[in-house]
């Protein structure tokens, strides 16, 4: 099975390394600690801080949606996993896995791949395709 990469300026990104057990999404989005901690965080004043995320298929492929699904936190922090974060020592009421509620945040501008907006639906990327958030270029590489 290939390995996909993201190609960012130059940078190769594996997003196979970025998994876990406590991260099954991998968030991309401006570089701002103080709102959101994004997986792979870019410097771009045009990109928005929820831009994307990709997520791993049944069938091992890789899914790219417009925007991110986050948990809102009582003390303004907003948890980059997919269930609940315990930043707050355990006293949050999003500590509990029963109790943290989610909303997708959607980015002020589109994420696109090969020139078409995407939706909240998604795509599955594929070797050679382009992505565009903010002023980045990514491109989707395969080996």
């Amino acid at each position: 099975m290939p390995k996909t990469y993201l190609d960012i300026g130059g940078q190769k990104i594996d997003l196979e390394a970025h998994l876990s057990k406590s991260r099954t999404l991998i968030t991309l989005g401006r570089d701002l600690p103080e709102v959101a901690h994004n997986v792979i965080a870019l410097q771009d004043e045009a990109m928005d801080v929820f831009q994307c995320q990709f997520s791993r298929t049944a069938e091992e492929d890789w899914k790219l949606q417009n925007g991110q699904w986050r948990t809102d936190c009582p003390k303004g922090i907003l948890s980059r996993l997919q269930h609940a974060c315990s930043l707050c020592m355990g006293r949050c009421v999003n500590t509990h896995p029963a109790r943290p509620t989610y909303q997708w945040r959607l980015p002020q501008k589109p994420t696109r791949l090969n020139g078409q907006e995407l939706d909240t639906e998604g795509a599955l990327l594929r070797d050679g395709d382009q992505i565009e958030a903010g002023t980045q270029r990514i491109a989707v590489v395969r080996f």
